[in-house]
């Protein structure tokens, strides 16, 4: 019996946790997630162009990443979770274009949000995940980004300021070609 005790009071603990974070997010963000979590405004979304907030992010397999020791690459950053149907359409698109933009000075770094870690590793197993991703555990960095949605994308310069932002899938390898070509000529 005790022990049903501690799962219902760890659950209703994570539970408080998640409902505060979200209420932090929403704070921070001025609105609400879309609906179910899955971002439903697909495109280019308007942003003030500022330096992107810093983060450390600890990476599945070991080690980590700063943002910091980014600058000078063209970074895509990828909020995503395993359990998002446009995440997994665009995750096989996502990895042929970083193959071939990766030794160009691009740097792609997904972070796994609303999900768990078993789910999340799962996920970059079963798709063949080739770039640094991490789970934001906290989700301080996707209240840093004011993530409303996944999947969501901040395209960072290499004098490290967000320079657009794209709401929902990419689904035309092309279109995501050309913003990264756009971004590394004007980083020269």
């Amino acid at each position: 019996m005790s022990g049903r005790v501690v799962i219902l009071a760890s659950s209703v603990v994570i539970f408080a946790a998640f409902l505060a974070l979200l209420s932090l997010a929403l704070l921070r963000t001025g609105g609400a997630p879309a609906s179910g979590g899955v971002n439903q405004d697909f495109g280019e979304v308007s942003v003030e162009q500022k330096a992107a907030p810093g983060f450390t992010l600890e990476l599945f397999g070991g080690g980590s990443v700063n943002l910091a020791d980014l600058e000078g690459k063209v970074t895509l950053l990828d909020f995503w979770a395993s359990w998002c149907p446009p995440c997994i359409e665009e995750a096989p698109s996502l990895n042929r274009v970083y193959e071939e933009y990766h030794e160009k000075g691009v740097e792609f770094l997904g972070v796994c949000i609303w999900d768990t870690t078993k789910t999340c590793e799962q996920f970059l197993e079963d798709y063949e995940v080739a770039y640094p991703t991490g789970r934001d555990a906290e989700g301080a960095i996707l209240v840093d980004y004011g993530v409303k949605g996944i999947p969501e994308k901040f395209f960072i310069d290499a004098q490290g300021r967000v320079a657009r932002k794209f709401a929902g899938p990419i689904r035309d390898e092309d279109t995501l070609r050309d913003i990264l070509d756009e971004m590394l000529a004007a980083s020269s």
